[in-house]
């Protein structure tokens, strides 16, 4: 007989169907990855390719009902945060997905952690069942991967191919970035990528006067605030809208399409427009561990005439010289300032324009700039008003101590809350009512303990009359089954019991975070970032310039003075019983 190969074997059980209960159909999302890398290395490696296989697999198996199809193309696996796996992700939690396929598990992740965090532990916790066919592996039948420790080494091997395809694919972009050849996801504003060589750059046409306009309306002296204003005045889309306008790329992250200073700033300073090529900007080596990284100018690689320039070099030198010429102006005016008047930013992150949605600057003026020191004044403001005006949103300037003190007092007045109601309701647990109705839970938590004691007892005596004779097979495990529904039912009655018990003499939360906050802070004298950041999610500034504080944990207080509350109305009611019984 001849022997089967072992691919022949493996293939024929990943496509073998997988048993499962009848009853049972499963919400199935069908996710397929690509990494950049992979779309050179071999023929026929697409995500449609994927895609395809997943739909065969799923095609004949009516109890994988598919509810999603999700793909990230060109995005590695050694991250989580992808768009269309967050997407997938936040169906699973919004109980839309119960099954999700996949063609291998280095699909799901090359991170051996974090793929083994979803594996073992969030697929599960969600009730998720998780198939990765090539690999055979279907996490209701952990039998077909030998228990279970197949996964656990495949996800090792990923993360380890990641790592040397890291060091392998950084010595191949430090080459290429050398030789002055491109190797970004998408062209800079201006450029496109050249269709017979995706590392050489070409001018767009369609935006190139744009440009040209741009860095001769500066070097003419105008402002940059000036320049952004008639941008935005002529309809002309900023960068990223214009890209996702192409079809570049895939999300839009400038919903409004509108020019900032920042954004002509960075296009104002990038050499790519006088033909040479600045790149290793931002550096990462999984393989190191380096995260993300900005380099000093004098570690970036830097290689001149790479293309055709759009920008005459002249005129961009003068931007340069024009910037430093600025630089040293205000540092000769203000630098020597600053270490004396500069105060941190505590709502940094934190205040955000209701408007716009953009976080609000702090700003900072001064007057008497001859004084030593100069008078200096904090303002927040909305940056979006102060560059684009009506344009772009409403005017807002709020003083920077009167926005802080707003948002001390109510930092105080949270903690204070918190406090009163946990001691009001230390105080109405310790009245006699309070104790009589904590006894009542206590006492049906003892009789619902004999109950189920009382059931579990009988459905372990069941087997001896079975084995007598006294009952028949079907009678038996009727009866049984009969007897351990009860038990589960007290457990559960117990256990809603004792955490209505555990709520009564507690009244939050077991872990409460907002309580150990509290205690951290109750006596804090000053107010500090670590303190904001610790108990607000966002301070909204209205138009009226009205503050909106949103805080963190705001569930938990809510709970804790509904409980008080709950407890006052138990008790006088408990007291009104009493004094009718006692007049009668």
């Amino acid at each position: 007989m001849a022997r089967k190969s072992r691919k022949q074997t493996t293939i024929s059980q990943a496509q073998a169907p997988v048993s499962t209960p009848d009853s049972k159909v499963f919400c199935t999302a069908l996710y397929a990855r690509l990494s950049a890398d992979e779309h050179c290395r071999a023929e026929g490696t697409t995500i449609e390719n994927q895609l395809y296989l997943l739909r065969e697999y799923v095609k004949d198996k009516p109890y994988l009902q598919v509810v999603g199809e999700y793909y990230d193309d060109g995005v590695t696996g050694t991250k989580f945060d992808r768009p269309d796996f967050n997407r997938m992700i936040a169906d699973m939690r919004a109980g839309k997905i119960d099954c999700i396929i996949v063609k291998d598990l280095s699909r799901l992740g090359r991170n051996y952690l974090e793929a083994g965090d979803y594996l073992e532990k969030i697929f599960p916790f969600f009730g998720v069942r998780f198939i990765a066919i090539t690999d055979g592996y279907d996490s209701s039948c952990p039998n077909l991967t030998e228990d279970g420790l197949i996964v656990p080494l495949k996800n090792l091997i990923n993360d380890i191919y990641a790592k040397d395809l890291s060091r392998k694919v950084s010595s191949a972009f430090l080459i290429k970035q050398k030789q002055g050849k491109f190797i970004g996801m998408s062209a800079p504003y201006g450029y496109m990528k050249s269709p017979a060589d995706h590392n050489k750059l070409i001018v767009d046409e369609d935006v190139r006067e744009i440009v040209w306009n741009i860095f001769h309306w500066r070097a003419d002296g105008e402002s940059l605030t000036t320049i952004v204003r008639r941008l935005n005045d002529y309809g002309i889309p900023c960068p990223t809208r214009y890209k996702y306008l192409k079809g570049w790329v895939k999300s839009e992250r400038s919903k409004s399409g509108l020019w900032t200073v920042s954004t002509l700033a960075r296009v104002l300073e990038n050499p790519v427009y006088i033909g040479d090529m600045e790149q290793g900007i931002v550096r990462t080596a999984l393989y190191k561990g380096m995260k993300p990284t900005v380099m000093p100018a004098e570690e970036r690689i830097y290689v001149k005439n790479t293309h055709e320039a759009i920008v005459e070099r002249e005129v961009f030198e003068k931007i340069n010289e024009q910037r430093q010429q600025f630089r040293e102006k205000f540092h000769s005016n203000y630098g020597k300032h600053d270490s004396i008047s500069k105060e941190p930013n505590l709502l940094k992150g934190v205040l955000v324009c209701a408007d716009c949605g953009k976080n609000m600057s702090l700003w900072r003026d001064r007057s008497g700039v001859k004084l030593n020191p100069p008078r200096v004044y904090y303002k927040y403001i909305c940056q979006t008003y102060q560059t684009l005006k009506e344009k772009g949103c409403t005017r807002k300037r709020l003083n920077k101590k009167d926005v802080e003190q707003a948002v001390e007092e109510a930092i105080r007045l949270h903690i204070k809350l918190f406090l009163d109601s946990k001691k009001a309701l230390e105080q109405l647990n310790r009245t006699q009512q309070a104790r009589q109705i904590n006894e009542g839970y206590q006492r049906e938590i003892l009789e619902a303990c004999k109950r189920k004691n009382r059931a579990e007892n009988r459905a372990g005596s069941l087997y001896n009359d079975y084995a007598d004779g006294i009952l028949s097979e079907s009678d038996y495990l009727y009866a049984k089954e009969k007897y351990l529904k009860e038990a589960e039912a007290e457990k559960q009655k117990i256990a809603e019991l004792q955490e209505m018990q555990r709520r009564y003499e507690k009244g939050c939360k077991e872990t409460s975070k907002l309580e150990s906050l509290v205690e951290k802070y109750k006596n804090f004298d000053n107010l500090t970032e670590d303190i904001i950041q610790s108990f607000i999610s966002k301070v909204l500034v209205y138009s009226d310039e009205r503050l909106e504080i949103c805080f963190r944990f705001k569930d938990e207080l809510e709970e804790l003075t509904q409980v008080v509350k709950e407890r006052r109305d138990e008790i006088c009611r408990v007291r009104t019983k009493l004094s009718m019984a006692a007049n009668m």
